[in-house]
């Protein structure tokens, strides 16, 4: 039996070809025709990752060091705190500030922590509540600042009880707790680029093809001009390859209009953030992994864009579903800093979505496994073409108008 394809199949397939590619440049022309993809696709992207990779870095170095120099500022009831407040004035650690209404304050901002000092205890140690409001990083450093004096400030009693009984303090003082932070800057400013870059790449990638899609469905079908193409001979699958180019071609034009300005922008910002507590880098093996994964979701979001546009009667309902669609890829990508457990499970690697934004974030951290890598992309695929099968059977069902 002869092996290969017959030639009939050859042609077929060939004639196939043809017309998809005939129906992406057609589309293509269009869709550049309209500065708003132009815009989406590859100015904005330019403009706004550089304020990712470096505006982020240097907001959170001016912050910390805001809030580590400036003494933080306390509002003091009852008595002294046994000596607290006088050694954290001391030590520049905290100033006191003199409030009518301390928690009313500490509520709007005007001070960072509120000390309650009740006075010597019959039993056990005297007891200082410090009130503070966790929704503020100044309020949280403050009750920091006052564990670190109040420890302090016991140690030095300790001692000074020690050597009144003649007692070497080295020998009742046996432990002593140095943290010590062993991620590099590195790994911090991958961290910090973890949680901002997957939302970007993501929302960027469906902002990309949005026009375009818009632009191919329901806009022509508005304008008259989609009925005319189904009358032509191309096979629907054609059509629909045809026009999930001409979406996903913008798509990805965004995705490296992303990567090229963040690779800039780390070059040229580098000696800017050279003294800064994190480093950011973005590693040629992390730029690969992050175009493998963008292009597998570009795909699914580029195919479920163009199934809705084809789907949508009017322009306006198409809009109100890519609304709609927009929430479905920014909350689950928004969600992935807090649910780090689920993310290192296997299975994540199947959730359509969130799966790209695990994989991202793997890649900026240099943990991404081959195997995840390969099961995430491969499943975007899949159903990018499932996507595209089911758009191909609703575009099949329309009548051809001469028929």
């Amino acid at each position: 039996m002869p092996s290969g394809r017959s030639p009939g199949e050859a042609r077929r397939r060939f004639r196939w070809s043809r017309a998809a590619l005939a129906v992406v440049r057609k589309e293509l022309v269009e869709v550049l025709r309209d500065r708003r993809t132009v815009i989406a696709a590859l100015v904005l992207p330019a403009l706004v990752m550089p304020l990712v990779v470096l505006a982020m870095p240097a907001l959170a170095r001016l912050q910390e060091e805001r809030i580590r120099d400036r003494p933080a500022r306390i509002a003091a009831e009852g008595g002294g705190g046994g000596g607290l407040v006088a050694q954290g004035f001391d030590e520049r650690a905290f100033t006191v500030v003199s409030v009518r209404e301390p928690r009313t304050a500490l509520l709007r901002g005007e001070i960072d922590a509120v000390l309650v000092d009740r006075g010597p205890a019959a039993s056990g140690p005297r007891v200082v509540t410090v009130s503070f409001d966790a929704t503020r990083p100044a309020s949280r450093s403050a009750v920091q600042k006052v564990s670190e004096v109040a420890a302090r400030l016991a140690l030095r009693e300790l001692r000074a009880a020690a050597r009144s009984r003649g007692v070497d303090p080295d020998r009742i003082i046996s432990l002593a707790v140095e943290p010590q932070n062993i991620a590099s800057p590195e790994q911090m400013g991958a961290a910090l680029l973890g949680t901002a870059l997957p939302f970007f790449l993501a929302v960027w990638l469906l902002l990309g093809g949005q026009y375009a899609a818009l632009d191919v469905g329901v806009g022509e079908r508005e304008r008259g001009s989609l009925d005319a193409l189904l009358v032509a001979p191309p096979a629907r699958s054609a059509i629909i390859a045809g026009k999930f180019l001409a979406v996903l071609i913008p798509a990805v034009v965004a995705l490296v209009a992303m990567l090229l300005a963040g690779l800039a922008a780390v070059r040229l910002g580098s000696p800017w953030l050279s003294d800064a507590p994190v480093a950011i880098s973005l590693p040629l093996s992390a730029l690969g992994q992050l175009f493998a994964v963008g292009v597998a979701l570009g795909c699914l979001l580029s195919a479920v864009q163009l199934t809705v546009s084809l789907a949508a009667r009017t322009l306006k309902e198409a809009q109100q579903a890519f609304t709609g669609l927009y929430l479905a890829v920014a909350v689950p990508v928004m969600f992935i800093p807090f649910v780090e457990d689920w993310a290192a499970r296997p299975w994540m690697a199947l959730v359509p979505i969130l799966n790209a934004a695990v994989a991202f974030r793997a890649a900026l951290a240099g943990d991404s496994g081959a195997g995840a890598l390969a099961v995430t992309v491969a499943s975007l695929v899949a159903l990018s073409v499932l996507t595209l099968r089911w758009a191909t059977g609703n575009l099949e069902r329309q009548r051809r108008p001469n028929q």
